[in-house]
């Protein structure tokens, strides 16, 4: 129950314009991102709630790879003609740039034409400045602490929250996440969420990259391996037949 997204800050220009948000959505093409780039090792995120999670959904309409609607966007935009340089942040304990990174701001760069610069920033001081609302644009994730969609949507969407990095406000938004909160009917409550979920989406609120996969090679002597999708005790039901 993982996702990793590409989140902007709507306080900060360009991306205090939908239309620009929107643009950069349509530039990534997600597909060439999990397939060549992380060689499989990922699966494409079209929505923010990861396969599995309740309330998920295969329902939705997203941005999707479009760069003739993306520089279309762009030319829409209120920054057309006044394109300013593009700062993208990333966590890094290393001195290169990951390939994601690069691949990403290659694909804004020839299917927008916005100029993107990357900034690395050490990953505990990268999460001091998410904290801080410091960056224009940047690269993260989100791992689920429960199964449940406000532990997604509202934490990390919610105007009040202490973890919308992206100072997104809607009031649409925070509407149908404070009925959620409270809502006893769980198919009404799951339809709530889905709405917030599509209005996300569809304002490039941020832009789902792609769920994490794990990969596991178990000998056939050991039995009861089962990985949760969450960060909880598994060993306890592993034991080694015939010994």
């Amino acid at each position: 129950f993982s996702l990793s997204y590409l989140g902007f800050n709507t306080s900060i220009a360009p991306f205090d314009d939908v239309k620009i948000r929107q643009a950069i959505a349509h530039a990534i093409d997600k597909d060439k991102l999990v397939n060549v780039t992380l060689r499989g090792m990922a699966a494409r995120a079209d929505g923010i709630l990861p396969p599995g999670m309740p309330g998920y959904s295969r329902g939705f309409q997203p941005l999707t790879y479009d760069p003739a609607r993306a520089r279309q966007l762009v030319a829409e935009s209120r920054y057309a003609g006044q394109l300013p340089t593009i700062t993208f942040t990333a966590g890094s304990s290393g001195g290169a740039a990951p390939t994601n990174v690069l691949a990403i701001q290659e694909m804004i760069r020839q299917n927008t034409g916005l100029n993107v610069e990357i900034q690395l920033v050490d990953i505990g001081a990268f999460y001091a400045g998410l904290n801080a609302r410091r960056y224009g644009m940047f690269i993260t994730g989100w791992i689920a602490d429960y199964p449940d969609p406000y532990d997604f949507l509202d934490i990390l969407f919610h105007s009040n929250s202490s973890l919308n990095h992206g100072n997104y406000v809607n009031p649409q938004v925070d509407g149908l996440l404070e009925r959620a909160r409270t809502e006893r009917d769980d198919a009404l409550r799951m339809r709530l969420y889905q709405d917030a979920e599509q209005i996300l989406l569809s304002d490039a609120a941020a832009i789902p990259l792609d769920y994490a996969r794990e990969y596991w090679l178990v000998k056939p002597y050991v039995k009861g391996v089962q990985r949760p999708p969450l960060i909880m005790p598994w060993l306890v039901n592993v034991y080694i037949e015939g010994q």
